[in-house]
């Protein structure tokens, strides 16, 4: 893990990506992932609902996930995604 755990701009980070899912499966709300749960178990978010939290990660904090397969096994819980956006930050 990042030495970034614990900051401010990792708790929004985190947050955000957070909100993100709820957004991309829909039904979620009442059941929002906590940062440790694992996306790839998580109801209803699939390889397509990972790419396009992806998608939306790189626009919004200005990263570069270009590297998919890498990119997608970081992105195996929303604190370990939050970690890879604040290291290529």
């Amino acid at each position: 893990m990042s030495n970034e755990t614990g900051t401010p701009e990792r708790a929004e980070v985190a947050r955000r990506l957070t909100a993100w899912v709820v957004e991309l499966v829909p039904g979620c709300e009442e059941s929002a992932p906590a940062e440790d749960t694992s996306l790839t178990d998580f109801a209803g978010f699939d390889s397509i609902a990972i790419v396009q939290l992806l998608a939306k990660a790189e626009a919004e904090f200005g990263v570069d996930l270009a590297d998919q397969d890498q990119a997608i096994a970081s992105a195996s819980t929303i604190g370990s995604l939050a970690d890879t956006i604040l290291r290529l930050r």
